[in-house]
């Protein structure tokens, strides 16, 4: 068992990793590239959910059988977390029950629960401008099983690889034997990224993983998994890059997250330094409101589009990917502001006042 971690710190460089995972995601919807970007956007934030959460219940000891009143404690804990992710929700939801969206106004408890993620699975496919809503479902559904979870494998790093290596086994058998269809879309099948974003808070402090913090193993990392990628496309097996991406990119996610938090705050040096930019910093703040509404926009721009030019190489001209980044960026980046300066920065100070003791 290791040591008790020191308390949590604020990691600017965190909000520069989220900028660029948004973005990468943002842009792989947008544009559709052949390469799988937008899971190099998505893996590092499950993988960084599990490393600020699990930091947050082991500190704040929310977890059911930690000394004294752990029932208000945990509490408190699903509260907060509440106030930071359903209101904004909420709003983008009523923004695409306007638009309107077909898949949201037919099946608009599975939203509201939100267990959307289940909904994919069982429809076997996207909703219109609904479709990234699973990886919200997947994280509220995270946010009540780790406490339950930690409290069982405590601060075991032995343990939180047997819940990865869990989760790879999950998603082998399941598609064995289920189906392979949206597998990586139910909880269990997200484990692995969970657990090792817990695995570096606990072990984030050991000298031999502070001397990982380098960026040349970030880049190896990502190099190894784009390799891993190019080695199973070009052979065929789609369905073996499903199953193991999730946590080879959980490993390359770990080193990324490692490389940013080791550095000293306010003060990164080489190449660590771009992620204390103006821009990225600006955009990681407002990374959650760029991620509820790109989709819904890009929906609205569509539609638009349609209704305004009846001929087929007009329409295919506004519709080209780049143009659509170019036209899309400045209005998304303006409602993910106008979200954080009169919802999410609120809700954020009102939370604030929520104290575990």
């Amino acid at each position: 068992m290791l040591p008790s971690a020191p308390p949590l710190a604020y990691r600017p460089g965190l909000n520069g990793i989220r900028a660029i995972c948004v973005w990468l995601v943002i842009l792989a919807h947008w544009v559709r590239p052949p390469f799988p970007i937008g899971e190099m956007g998505r893996i590092p934030f499950f993988v960084l959910s599990g490393y600020l959460i699990s930091g947050i219940i082991w500190k704040k000891k929310v977890y059911p059988g930690a000394p004294g009143t752990w029932l208000q404690r945990l509490g408190t804990f699903y509260k907060r977390r509440m106030l930071r992710i359903l209101p904004p929700y909420y709003m983008a939801l009523a923004l695409g029950a306007l638009l309107p969206l077909a898949t949201l106004r037919e099946y608009p408890a599975w939203f509201l629960l939100p267990v959307s993620n289940m909904l994919f699975y069982r429809l076997h496919h996207w909703g219109e401008g609904v479709g990234h809503y699973w990886t919200m479902a997947v994280d509220e559904q995270f946010y009540l099983l780790w406490p339950l979870l930690l409290a069982v494998v405590g601060r075991r790093a032995g343990w939180l690889l047997v819940v990865a290596i869990a989760s790879l086994v999950f998603r082998i058998v399941w598609t064995t034997w289920v189906t392979s269809d949206f597998v990586f879309v139910l909880l269990p099948s997200c484990l692995d990224m969970f657990a090792l974003g817990a695995l570096l808070s606990l072990i984030e402090h050991q000298p031999w993983v502070q001397q990982l913090a380098r960026g040349r193993w970030v880049l190896m990392a990502w190099v190894g998994w784009s390799a891993l990628w190019a080695a199973l496309h070009l052979s065929g097996a789609h369905e073996a890059w499903l199953l193991v991406s999730t946590s080879a990119g959980s490993l390359a996610s770990a080193f990324t997250l490692n490389w940013a938090i080791q550095q000293p705050a306010g003060t990164l040096t080489g190449s660590a330094r771009l992620l204390l930019s103006p821009a990225l910093q600006w955009v990681g703040v407002r990374s959650y409101g760029c991620y509820l509404y790109h989709l819904l926009l890009v929906v609205f721009y569509q539609r638009a589009v349609f209704r305004l030019f009846p001929g087929t190489e007009t329409r295919q001209l506004w519709l080209s990917p780049w143009l659509t980044v170019l036209l899309l960026t400045p209005v998304l980046l303006v409602l993910a502001a106008a979200s954080w300066h009169w919802l999410e920065a609120p809700l954020n100070r009102w939370k604030d006042r929520l104290a575990y003791s």
